[in-house]
């Protein structure tokens, strides 16, 4: 007989709300996905296996696996070969999760705007800092594929936004990274709807990008930093200046 696997210690009432079975379920299978190493595409064992590991009903193991679900950590598939198989980390579940408590404080897009003036430049500094090589690469393919879209062409919006995702990975810290990339999508997607990035100037764009990846590839951390904190001072300013819309809330989603 299979001896039950330990769920995480529920936390006294006293120290908040009541934690139910299923999340100290999801906590333990997530604690699994860490400690063997899974990955993308990888499948979690099956529904029989798991209420045995754990110790639990397939009520609450299924209640678990949907937490799992709703935050982007697997996907349930169904039919033969079906079951829960692990997705990879997407800064947008972040973004919308995180969207979901700015709108229940009524955090505006002028507070998410301040929040990227801040971090925009330190990226710059410490991606000239940490100079890790797949990273820079990255940064080359993004300035070279922005380079290659003619001019006009919508899939500008996509390379420029792209340049920025990117960046936005290359801190060499792993916390600043996925809440600058979800800090990055919160934004994106607001102004893209709106429709407030139409008609920019690609020339420009494309320059200040090139300036910014050559300073962060030369390891110049200062000047990467200020023509970052320039760059992002100017067209933020450009969308916070829209009428109406910095000062709109942040809605879930």
């Amino acid at each position: 007989m299979a001896v039950p696997y330990p769920l995480p210690a529920a936390p006294s009432p006293r120290l908040g709300r009541a934690v139910k079975i299923s999340e100290r379920i999801a906590s333990a299978i997530v604690d699994d996905i860490v400690a063997n190493g899974l990955k993308e595409g990888d499948r979690l064992p099956n529904e029989t296996a798991m209420t045995s590991q754990f110790g639990v009903g397939r009520g609450s193991l299924r209640e678990a696996l949907r937490i799992l679900e709703v935050h982007g950590v697997i996907s349930l598939r169904s039919g033969p070969g079906g079951g829960p198989v692990i997705l990879a980390t997407d800064p947008r579940d972040v973004a919308r999760s995180f969207s979901l408590y700015l709108n229940l404080n009524r955090a505006t897009i002028r507070e998410l705007i301040q929040a990227r003036l801040v971090i925009e430049p330190i990226l710059a500094r410490m991606a000239a800092e940490t100079h890790e090589s797949a990273g820079l690469e990255r940064l080359r393919e993004a300035v070279a594929y922005e380079a290659s879209i003619p001019e006009g062409d919508p899939q500008f919006v996509f390379a420029s936004n792209n340049f920025h995702y990117v960046l936005a990975t290359l801190s060499g810290n792993k916390v600043i990274d996925l809440l600058a990339t979800s800090l990055k999508d919160l934004y994106t997607t607001r102004v893209v709807a709106r429709g407030l990035v139409n008609g920019l100037e690609h020339g420009p764009l494309r320059s200040e990008h090139r300036q910014i990846a050559e300073a962060i590839m030369d390891g110049k951390a200062d000047r990467a930093e200020r023509l970052a904190r320039q760059h992002t001072e100017y067209y933020l300013g450009l969308v916070a200046a829209y009428p109406g819309f910095a000062d709109s809330m942040i809605t879930w989603g």
